[in-house]
Order: C-alpha cells, then structure tokens, then sequence
C-alpha cells in the first residue's frame, strides 16, 4: 500500500513537470513568465535588461537617428526573445521622420505579424503608441558628441550605496559641452552655489529648470559646470539656446548632463519628447 503510494506520488510530480515543459512556451508567449512588467510608460524590474539596452541606445542615440523606448523593445523581445535589442529597435525607427512607428504599422511586418502580441484583441489592450507621437522639443544636448548614455529614464540602479529609480536621462560628456533649452519657456531656477566641477554630495549641484510656455513642462538640468551659466533666473529662454555647460557638481560620479522632464508633477520620459529630425 505504501509502496502504491509513493509511485503514485512519483507519478503526478512527473506529470506536472512535463505539463510545466510542454506549456512553457505558450505561458511565455501569454506573459506568465515574463520578468517584468509596464507602468506607466517604463519598465519594472529592468535592471536586467539595462546594459543591453544602452548598449543598443548608443548606437542609435549618438548618430542621432531617434529613440526607441525599452518599453517598446520588451514588448517584441518578451514574445520572441530570439531577436534582438539591435534588430527591435531598428525595425521601430521611421529612417525619414526619426520617430517610433505606430504599434500597428509594425505588427504587420512577416517578422512580428504572426505573434500572439500582434493580435488584434492584445493591440487594443497595449499601451503602445498607435500613431506618430508628437516631438516637440530640441535636443537637450547634441547627442553626436557625449560619450554615452550613462543612464535611462527610470532605470534601477545603485549609486552611492543606495538603490534607486533613475528619474531622468544621464549623458555623459566632456566638461563644459554646451546645453540647450529644448523649448520656449521662462527659466524658473538658476542656481550655482558649487564653485568646483567636483564630484560631492549635494542633490543635483549646479541646476537650472525651465517651464515651457505652451505646454506647462518643466524642464530640469542638473549637475552643471560651475559659473557656466549663460542665462539667469526669471530670464525668457528660446528653444535651442545654449544656457550652461556639462559639469559633475553635486551627486554626480563624472561629468555628465541629467536631463529630466515632468507635466502636473509627473515624472515623464523626456526623450520620448525630443525630435530628432532637426
């Protein structure tokens, strides 16, 4: 009796592994398995994916042929992980407007129609963008010359011993290369009190933040080199205006731009934002 019932035992365990195996990949497909998942425009739990993606990011961003989001990305890869960052990225880039394609335009491509994810009742419950979103602004700094991307809108990571949501764009680049206003708008904050291109603590360092005239963004330029200002608080700046130089002041690691965007103080993508036709 006993001996029945461990054999019996042996057997369900077997059968639910191979039912585990033989449904994997459908589960895969269906999202159970997925290690991540989407919030509000960004990706949860992506530090697995960071290095890959600003790898593929670099490549891109610094010839200036516009942005894919990682959300975007994942959408494809979590379906059919047998392509490639590189290869999703490149498939979603209009080569003539440099802006992400609507998610229906690339769905009926023979690479991506036949997946689940392409079907019609799992496009109307994504939230991917189903036209050619609207780029209204200028490039925060000209992306050809920084060094690299260093970090992405809400990336995990760890600095300073503590673990964080990255709330902005890092670009990391040579002392003092210039920076822009990527709109019209009024500078509400020019603050420089770090007189040394140092590395301390100190929030974002040397800061200037600027609100868009027609849509209400706000606009945030952080660790700035120290006395680079070309611009003061209350003063109207116009899109495309150099305003300060690339610094390490505050808590930063290296000299590096951090370029972030907010509406209704909500924390936005801001490269989602910048045209990169001009």
């Amino acid at each position: 009796m006993k001996n029945a019932l461990t054999i019996s035992i042996v057997m369900i365990i077997l059968t639910f592994f191979i039912l585990i195996l033989l449904l994997t990949p459908l589960l895969m497909v269906l999202g159970f398995f997925n290690s991540s998942s989407i919030t509000d425009g960004y990706i949860l739990q992506n530090s697995q994916y960071a290095d890959e993606y600003k790898i593929t990011l670099n490549q891109y961003i610094k010839k200036e042929e516009g942005y894919v989001s990682l959300e975007r990305i994942l959408y494809f890869y979590q379906s059919n992980n047998s392509l490639t960052f590189k290869e999703i990225y490149e498939d979603n880039l209009d080569k003539e407007s440099k802006k992400m394609i609507p998610i229906s335009k690339i769905c009926k491509m023979d690479k991506y129609k036949e997946l689940n994810i392409c079907s019609n009742d799992e496009l109307d419950k994504s939230n991917q963008i189903k036209e050619y979103q609207d780029k209204p602004f200028a490039k925060p700094i000209n992306f050809s010359s920084i060094k690299s991307i260093s970090s992405f809108f809400m990336e995990e990571r760890i600095t300073f011993g503590e673990k964080e949501n990255h709330n902005g764009w890092d670009f990391a680049a040579p002392a003092l290369t210039p920076v822009y206003a990527t709109c019209d708008g009024i500078a509400t904050k020019v603050s420089f009190p770090f007189k040394a291109n140092t590395q301390k603590i100190g929030s974002n360092g040397n800061e200037i933040v600027i609100k868009c005239d027609s849509s209400n963004y706000i606009v945030t330029y952080a660790h700035l080199y120290p006395n680079s200002n070309k611009i003061k608080q209350g003063d109207v700046v116009s899109k495309g205006q150099a305003i300060a130089g690339v610094g390490t002041t505050g808590n930063s690691t290296g000299n590096h731009l951090h370029y972030q965007v907010s509406l209704n103080n909500k924390l936005l993508d801001g490269m989602s934002l910048v045209d990169f036709s001009t």
